[in-house]
């Protein structure tokens, strides 16, 4: 007699789904190679994206493709579902999935795990028409041809004499807010360095601060962090304004909550997230964020055979006092956890309690530059960059990927050039200006003198 072989069905493409996977391989391999387990993702997307660089990819150290991982390397022994899951129906099992050819598809299942994950939230009057986003990798592409376009524009403007200043603003402080505008700032003066003609552009960039201080969602016990910090943006230029909310972008720039206006060439934004709500999902149990509450095995209160993971879950840990948190390692520990239970789930085993009571969190400030906090204990400079830089290469979700961006790293260090962010416009006109003969010889020495103080 035929066996029906078990269907886990795991949607979306991000950090959640990935490690749900792979545990989902370490607990059921053997029942998958004998045909009682099939796993099938489904997701849009060819590739997975690697958010931890997108400073680094930004302003042009690692290719943007460094980033990305191939879903078909990653979902080795899956099936594939190239579509978008628009409707599940708990009740029979059921994923309808509209295919990216056009067609339709109904997708059965014994265990479900949504990891949908988020998007940038658009609340703010005018974002979604005039502000650049980050989050999708057709926002972050847009974001990158934009701060080229511009830079390029001021290049073009200063060498015609013209009187214009070029004002970037970046809305929102944590930890994404402040790693794009210190990471364009640093950008700003390495091509002014590279290229004459930008030496005297007059390039502006505002940090807007809705809260009282820097890196809101820090307790407010680390203060090191933040005054560092507080550091580094003024060190770059950076003008920072706290307590403060944009209201309303426009194509020209952003008006403030104080009653100004603030005339702008490009308005980043990396306020917040949004969680949109799947048909057939609405009587799932929910908070106001439309995060799905989970009980301690990260089912579903409604249904056990549905499971959520990443930022699309209200989670608890038995290992952490307060709500987990919606970024990259809790979606990573959570969607581990997940797996692992739906591997029990389908051995007849006992379920275990998710109990990740966390590890810290870190950011980029630009090359050497790092934040970061590791169990409570502070870290900046030179030490916490390092610790981000090995955290991200351990989490990498493709080694050919982590590989290649390696690479990156190397050039980089090595020549000291963004490779992956030229200004075109000035070298095809002549303008690019050439390093000087002991350029190089400087940039070895001061490397070298880092890495000393590193390693004293």
């Amino acid at each position: 007699m035929y066996n029906i072989p078990k269907q886990i069905v795991l949607v979306g493409g991000g950090y959640a789904s990935v490690w749900a996977y792979r545990s989902l391989i370490d607990e059921l391999l053997l029942e998958m190679m004998t045909g009682q387990v099939e796993i099938k993702i489904i997701c849009p997307d060819e590739y997975h994206v690697f958010h931890g660089w997108t400073a680094e990819c930004l302003t042009g150290i690692i290719d943007d493709q460094n980033r990305l991982s191939r879903l078909t390397e990653i979902f080795k022994y899956a099936e594939l579902i190239k579509g978008k899951a628009v409707y599940v129906d708990p009740e029979s099992k059921m994923v309808d999935v509209a295919l990216s050819s056009g067609a339709k598809r109904v997708v059965s299942y014994n265990q479900l795990l949504l990891a949908t994950g988020s998007a940038d939230a658009a609340s703010v009057t005018g974002v979604e028409k005039y502000a650049f986003r980050l989050k999708s990798e057709e926002s972050y592409r847009a974001t990158k041809r934009q701060i080229k376009f511009l830079l390029e524009k001021a290049a073009v403007s200063n060498r015609l004499k013209a009187k214009k200043t070029f004002r970037f603003i970046v809305a929102g402080c944590g930890f994404t807010g402040l790693e794009v505008a210190s990471n364009l700032a640093e950008l700003i003066r390495v091509l002014k360095r590279q290229y004459a003609v930008l030496q005297h552009a007059d390039i502006s960039l505002y940090l807007i601060n809705s809260k009282k201080n820097l890196l809101p969602d820090l307790p407010s016990g680390f203060k090191r962090i933040r005054k560092y910090s507080e550091k580094i943006l003024i060190k770059y230029g950076i003008k920072i304004l706290n307590q403060t909310k944009i209201t309303c972008v426009t194509d020209h720039g952003a008006f403030l909550s104080n009653g100004t206006f603030i005339e702008s060439d490009m308005v980043i934004s990396t306020i917040g997230q949004v969680r949109t709500v799947m048909p057939g999902t609405e009587n799932l149990d929910r908070d106001p964020e439309n995060k799905l509450f989970t009980n301690s095995f990260l089912q579903t209160i409604n249904y056990p055979d549905i499971w959520v993971a990443g930022d699309s879950s209200n989670t608890r840990s038995s290992g952490y006092k307060n709500t987990c948190p919606s970024n990259a390692l809790w979606a990573i520990k959570q969607g581990e956890h997940a797996g692992r239970n739906m591997a029990r789930m389908i051995l007849a085993q006992s379920l275990k309690p998710f109990a990740y009571g966390g590890l810290g969190q870190c950011a980029s400030l630009g090359i050497g530059k790092g934040i970061g906090e590791l169990y409570g204990m502070q870290f900046t400079g030179w030490l916490a960059w390092i610790m981000r830089w090995i955290f991200f290469q351990h989490f990498m979700p493709s080694k050919k990927t982590m590989w290649r961006e390696m690479k990156d790293w190397l050039f980089f260090f090595c020549s000291a050039s963004r490779k992956y962010f030229r200004l075109n416009d000035c070298e095809r006109d002549g303008i690019f200006q050439p390093e000087h003969r002991f350029t190089k010889e400087l940039k070895s020495r001061s490397l070298l003198a880092s890495l000393t103080q590193v390693l004293n």
